[in-house]
């Protein structure tokens, strides 16, 4: 079935494929960056994919949110190309999976953030803290189990989530201004 799938993409780029399409007219596009090899033992070959396929596919994609589904194709190396950049800038929304703390993801993400445009985050449940961001912001955590039923249970949620993402963007209140606004806050109490 992964193989399926994996034969079906639609090459949309030279670094990037097309999952899915949006449906009723939508033009909105979110941008999908997870790792695409397994490095952890606990996650088996495939994982990754079944993750994509399963999960955010079919709950970015819904009627609910609207967006065309797109990803770096997995074939070729693991370089960061001038593409997939140009697809972080320019997606209307960024979906980043942040299991296993893949630094191909980590500075993806980073370059999303940089940007203060809208980023869903989400990792396997048993994951590891992610630095400083668990405390910052909202990340959505499914089961690594990825069973029929566990699938059923977390797509709608990140589907919901993914949603709420979106209906509340707001470019004064991104990830970035929170720093500053910590910073200025911190720097004040040294000069009391």
């Amino acid at each position: 079935l992964i193989l399926w799938f994996l034969f079906f993409w639609r090459q949309s780029t030279p670094g990037t494929v097309t999952l899915a399409e949006a449906g009723g007219g939508s033009t909105l596009s979110a941008f999908v960056i997870l790792p695409f090899v397994e490095r952890d033992p606990k996650h088996p070959t495939g994982f990754f994919a079944e993750v994509i396929r399963s999960l955010i596919t079919p709950a970015a994609a819904s009627k609910e949110c609207g967006f065309t589904v797109k990803t770096a194709n997995r074939q070729g190396s693991d370089m960061i190309q001038s593409t997939i950049v140009n697809d972080l800038i320019e997606a209307d929304l960024v979906i980043a999976d942040l299991t296993e703390h893949n630094p191909n993801v980590m500075f993806e993400l980073g370059v999303r953030m940089a940007q203060e445009k809208p980023v869903v985050l989400m990792k396997a449940q048993g994951t590891g803290p992610l630095f400083d961001i668990d405390n910052l912001l909202r990340v959505f955590e499914y089961s690594p189990n990825l069973w029929q039923t566990t699938i059923e249970k977390d797509m709608p949620n990140l589907r919901d989530f993914i949603k709420g993402t979106w209906d509340n963007r707001d470019p004064n209140k991104t990830y970035m201004r929170s720093e500053e606004h910590t910073s200025e806050f911190q720097s004040r109490q040294y000069l009391v």
